[in-house]
């Protein structure tokens, strides 16, 4: 019995690694449906400070959330080259979420993951910050994506989501 409680789980997790600023973030890779390069965003009038405006994926209209907005990082004038759209499904939608760059996918033992500390967490964050991981000296917050947003965030997304663009 003794070593059955010393052998680790080895229960790997993946993610999809991505940069806000100067912050990694990383995301379940069951959550993501793909990863495309920010074609044009078409800005919303009175649209929600949160979202950036709507893009055409293959046909469909798609609202774009501006993670680093939503997270209270500082605004950039320019989109980096790198920057991508995660695209996952949020409260039934398909949603786009604008980051700096998309890193790589990562395999995380699930020991390596731990809550996130207390003392960083704020009301809003608590939700969806998983935890953290630690690989390789790095610490990558764990975001649940179904969570990013507030219900009444889910709201106004749903809103933006369900307008008709006219060609």
């Amino acid at each position: 019995m003794a070593e059955k409680a010393e052998m680790p789980t080895d229960k790997m997790i993946q993610l999809v690694n991505f940069r806000l600023r100067e912050e990694e973030f990383g995301v379940d890779i069951n959550s993501v449906s793909e990863i495309t390069k920010v074609g044009d965003i078409s800005y919303i009038p009175e649209a929600p400070s949160f979202i950036q405006g709507v893009t055409n994926l293959r046909g469909q209209v798609i609202a774009v959330v501006d993670l680093a907005r939503q997270f209270g990082l500082n605004v950039q004038e320019n989109l980096p080259e790198s920057a991508r759209i995660v695209v996952s499904k949020i409260n039934g939608q398909i949603v786009g979420m604008l980051v700096d760059e998309v890193q790589e996918i990562l395999k995380i033992p699930e020991e390596n993951i731990e809550p996130a500390p207390e003392l960083i967490q704020t009301e809003v964050s608590k939700d969806y910050i998983k935890g953290v991981g630690k690989l390789d000296g790095r610490l990558i917050v764990l975001l649940d994506l179904e969570k990013v947003l507030a219900p009444h965030e889910k709201e106004d997304l749903a809103k933006v989501g369900n307008m008709e663009t006219k060609e």
